[in-house]
């Protein structure tokens, strides 16, 4: 992989590298920092990685030490209910540890984020921000996108839609036909309406993105009457610390 970078390098005259992989293997990075701090290479580089407690303090320092400069991954909804039924196999606290981990590292740290989840209800969106919130205040992202939960014909919820508690519509194609047909209508019981809920998300994290409002009420970034957030205010510290 070092012999290719270099390859790479020589004839582009670059020395910065996106690894794309949907999630870099520790493992792996482990090995190709070390490998890049022995030959003394100077190249820059970022990827996208899961939040695994094996990316530890040392390990993030070394990967610094070695030219990663970024890293981007998927808290998606920062639920532990949901968390648990998609099967992410990480806890909120583990996320602050990991990212905290590379925040004081100096390496750059994006999160994706999830809502309108099957099932996911107001009070649930509401704790999710007000986690996301914490993580900005303790230092543990500097970036982060809401993203709008949709079904997708070939995952675990397109296949098995009675497991999460919703309903697909039916999806005709138009006369003309169609070159995919990706994403699917569905019917959630719960009657939330996310896209009034995601106009507050967004708003919020735009704010908390430039360092603005992140002691403020979650509930103060949405045009609806919005539920108390259940969660304590020092959930993040307290699984820092």
């Amino acid at each position: 992989m070092i012999d290719r970078m270099i390859t790479i390098s020589k004839e582009t005259s670059t020395n910065g590298f996106h690894f794309v992989d949907e999630a870099a293997p520790p493992a792996t990075l482990s090995e190709l920092s070390n490998r890049l701090i022995e030959r003394n290479l100077n190249f820059t580089w970022w990827g996208n990685i899961r939040f695994e407690k094996t990316f530890t303090p040392e390990l993030t320092k070394r990967m610094a030490k070695a030219g990663c400069i970024a890293v981007t991954g998927g808290l998606e909804v920062a639920s532990p209910r949901i968390l648990k039924l998609i099967q992410k196999g990480v806890t909120i606290e583990q996320v602050a540890k990991v990212t905290k981990s590379f925040f004081d590292a100096g390496i750059f740290v994006h999160a994706y984020l999830m809502y309108g989840f099957p099932t996911e209800t107001t009070q649930e969106t509401i704790d999710s921000l007000e986690v996301v919130r914490q993580l900005f205040e303790n230092s543990c992202l500097q970036s982060a996108y809401w993203h709008r939960f949709s079904v997708t014909v070939h995952s675990p919820i397109g296949k098995n839609p009675e497991n999460f508690g919703i309903t697909l519509l039916p999806n005709p194609a138009p006369k003309e036909g169609i070159f995919a047909k990706n994403d699917i209508a569905f019917f959630d019981p719960t009657a939330v309406d996310h896209t009034i809920l995601g106009l507050g998300l967004r708003k919020a994290l735009f704010n908390y993105m430039h360092g603005i409002g992140i002691q403020a009420d979650v509930r103060e970034w949405f045009e609806v009457d919005m539920p108390k957030t259940k969660l304590s205010a020092t959930l993040i510290k307290r699984a820092l610390t």
